[in-house]
């Protein structure tokens, strides 16, 4: 039995219709996969249905939990999967050979789906390294101030501690509100702290606890108007909302890509304007390219390349659905349930901005007298809903992320099992 086939009849022993046959998982199917979207209406449920049937899903629970990482499209799967069998047959022919006419590949591709020179666009493994790299190798002086968010991630603020025991600097830390009046209300949070030490703004333009949308590029402009660089953590932006000309303005942009692209884990991105390349130590140590050379910051020793190959198919199938009916339907998803909520509930914590303009997939939210691992505790106990536990000084909730292969019935779900529990 092939593979096609097993699948087709294991959905059908677990009960569940498919409005669409799985296509093959062969290296080249996205012309028929364009094909399919071309005839469907993206404002219909039957062209999310058949997205939704392009994905490998698990049906043991409702997994809104994506915002860690996104699975791969069966097609993208496919190609990664051909491809760590290609180099396996290979092996170091391909590694010494091949391996860096591929590299460029996926960067020239990269860089033209983000709209940048590829000479500033690294490709590393994740935001966190991204960003650690050019946080540990900043040329900092004792006493240079930063200005971080008091919602960034996690590992960013761990990484400028560092500095403070290492350098010397000192970290400011701008108090966002849950639920901001207004873009200036944001801009003053961060520009209210600058003065003639500020080196550096550190900015989360989604911020992955809760899913607020920060007015960035308007920072970036403010502060570059001072002479003040800054580093954008973009972990949840690329693939999902609309950024304008964030990438392009940051000094320093990063972002995971097996996030919101689908691209498979440990592929992420580090673009560095090129006037800052050289000034910035690498966080491996790197003989092989100029220090003004962008490509000094992928030093990793061996490295999965079949993952890198991955990203130009994985850039196909997000354009072939586009980037304005993704970020539409992501955003509509959310609405269903979040704004369904009443933001007077004397029961409800809500902790995502209750601004359609202000958020995109990701939303947060608690009830009451509830500790935030009790309440995803009970959603998958009770209603086999997977979410998870936000315990943060700042944001105590449980974060919703649904992704493309999420239907509205399981929205609707998650909308019931909350007016039950706040009941």
């Amino acid at each position: 039995m092939d593979r096609k086939t097993f699948l087709k009849n294991s959905s059908l022993a677990l009960g569940l219709t498919l409005p669409y046959p799985i296509l093959s998982w062969g290296n080249n199917n996205m012309d028929d996969i364009k094909q399919q979207l071309a005839k469907l209406n993206p404002d219909s449920e039957s062209y999310w249905a058949y997205i939704s049937s392009l994905f490998d899903k698990q049906t043991k629970f409702i997994n809104l939990e994506n915002g860690y990482f996104s699975p791969q499209p069966m097609s993208t799967l496919a190609y990664h999967t051909s491809k760590e069998t290609e180099i396996n047959k290979k092996i170091s022919w391909f590694m010494r050979k091949e391996q860096e006419q591929e590299i460029e590949n996926a960067r020239l591709n990269l860089a033209a789906f983000l709209g940048q020179s590829p000479e500033e666009v690294a490709i590393t493994r994740n935001t966190t390294e991204s960003l650690n790299t050019v946080i540990s190798g900043y040329p900092w002086k004792k006493g240079d101030e930063v200005i971080i968010g008091n919602q960034d991630y996690g590992s960013m603020v761990a990484a400028f501690q560092q500095q403070v025991k290492r350098s010397g600097i000192v970290v400011k830390i701008a108090q966002l509100p849950l639920q901001p009046k207004n873009d200036e209300e944001v801009i003053d949070a961060y520009m209210s702290l600058v003065n003639a030490k500020t080196k550096v703004i550190h900015l989360t333009h989604l911020i992955n606890l809760t899913g607020h949308i920060i007015p960035a590029e308007k920072i970036i402009d403010l502060a570059h108007q001072k002479q003040i660089e800054v580093m954008v953590d973009a972990a949840h932006s690329v693939a999902h909302v609309s950024m304008g000309n964030l990438v392009h303005k940051a000094d320093y942009f990063a972002a995971s890509l097996h996030k919101w692209l689908c691209c498979p884990i440990g592929v992420g991105v580090l673009k560095v304007k090129l006037t800052h390349i050289e000034k910035i130590f690498p966080l491996m140590a790197d003989s092989d390219w100029p220090i003004n050379n962008i490509r000094k910051f992928e030093h990793q020793g061996t490295r999965p390349i079949n993952s890198l190959q991955t990203i130009p198919v994985a850039i196909q199938f997000h354009q072939a659905i586009g980037d304005v009916n993704k970020e539409q339907r992501l955003k509509s998803l959310k609405a269903n349930w979040y704004f369904k909520l009443d933001p007077n509930s004397s029961k409800l914590q809500l902790n995502t901005p209750f601004d359609e303009n202000r958020s995109g997939a990701i939303a947060n939210f608690g009830i009451k007298g509830m500790e935030p691992d009790a309440l995803a505790d009970l959603l998958f106990e009770r209603y086999s809903i997977y979410t998870v536990a936000i315990n943060h000084p700042h944001v105590k909730g449980v974060r919703i992320t649904p992704h493309l292969y999420n239907s509205i019935k399981e929205i609707d779900a998650l909308s019931n099992a909350i007016k039950e529990l706040s009941a």
